[in-house]
């Protein structure tokens, strides 16, 4: 008998069976995957740090980095084309938390996007809650001018609650406070949580904000149309943008989501019309969805997306 079966529960899982690295100094790739197993941001039900684990483990479904070339990446049956077969990625693992130590867990995020970014290799961040996005951006700080694209269906604007200004309802805030951030872009917003002073807040600096019925009402093309064309841009995407229905394991559901099909194509749009210059995916809370399709869904997005942006 030769060579490996290698079935998904075999194995240690990283991220779609890329090589471990287990120094940033060692980063010799295109793509660099980090996760950021942090939930002290949550307001109501917390378990995000178990998202990264189990988005990996979901992810050993996708081998895209077999043993030969030929089945490095993935085919895609509609396109008919294959998608990153030439393209390089490797798992940085997580970077380190210590409970109730914001400073040190902002310094562990900082340093580790920084060592990413100064090997040149693409950040694809694998949350954790949502309020890690505000320091994995702050790192791109002295890189140039940067864009936002937030699909979520919540604004994340609230200024603080009882003065905490760091919580997983503030990132989109905190990140428009920094003086390097530019347009953002905010898409799938829903439900009955909105605070009217924060939508206004947002039109008031000139942010695009597209609420979920809006998509559904005028289609993707259209809803592009209304994306500007960015310069450099990151996307952060929390797993809540889509309906409950196709991913129920998250902290904050709201009725009334995306499908899938409907971010994929939005993802794709984006990709083709701004230079993405990486992205998360947060809010993925395994311990309510027993199931796993949260995390199976969560893994295959991320892979589509990359599939796109390195085409």
């Amino acid at each position: 008998m030769t060579g490996k079966a290698n079935l998904a529960f075999c194995g240690i899982p990283t991220f779609c069976r890329t090589p471990q690295v287990l120094s940033l100094d060692d980063i010799e790739s295109d793509i660099a995957i980090l996760g950021i197993p942090f939930d002290e941001g949550v307001g109501f039900r917390p378990g995000t740090r178990f998202g990264p684990r189990s988005i990996r483990e979901y992810s050993m479904r996708f081998p895209c980095f077999g043993s030969s070339s030929a089945d490095r990446g993935y085919w895609d049956i509609d396109k008919r084309q294959r998608f990153l077969s030439n393209v390089r990625m490797a798992d940085c693992g997580d970077v380190d938390i210590v409970p109730l130590d914001l400073p040190y867990v902002y310094r562990q995020i900082d340093e580790a996007m920084k060592g990413i970014l100064n090997k040149g290799a693409f950040p694809v961040v694998l949350g954790g809650d949502h309020s890690i996005t505000y320091p994995v951006v702050r790192a791109f700080e002295g890189m140039g001018p940067l864009s936002l694209i937030h699909l979520d269906a919540h604004l994340d604007r609230r200024e603080s609650i009882l003065g905490v200004k760091y919580g997983h309802g503030s990132p989109i805030r905190r990140i428009s406070e920094l003086d390097f951030i530019e347009t953002i872009v905010s898409l799938g917003m829903r439900g009955l949580r909105t605070p009217e002073k924060d939508f206004l807040d947002a039109e008031k600096r000139g942010d695009v904000l597209i609420s979920s019925r809006s998509i559904q009402q005028s289609g993707i093309e259209n809803t592009l149309r209304q994306i500007p064309n960015l310069e450099r841009c990151y996307v952060t995407i929390d797993i809540d943008v889509l309906d409950p229905s196709v991913a129920p394991g998250t902290g904050t559901p709201e009725a009334d989501g995306l499908s899938y099909s409907c971010v994929k194509d939005i993802l794709w749009g984006i990709a083709e019309k701004s230079k993405v210059v990486g992205f998360d995916l947060v809010e993925v809370n395994p311990n309510l969805d027993p199931s796993g399709r949260t995390s199976l869904i969560a893994a295959q997005l991320c892979l589509e997306f990359l599939g796109a942006l390195f085409r």
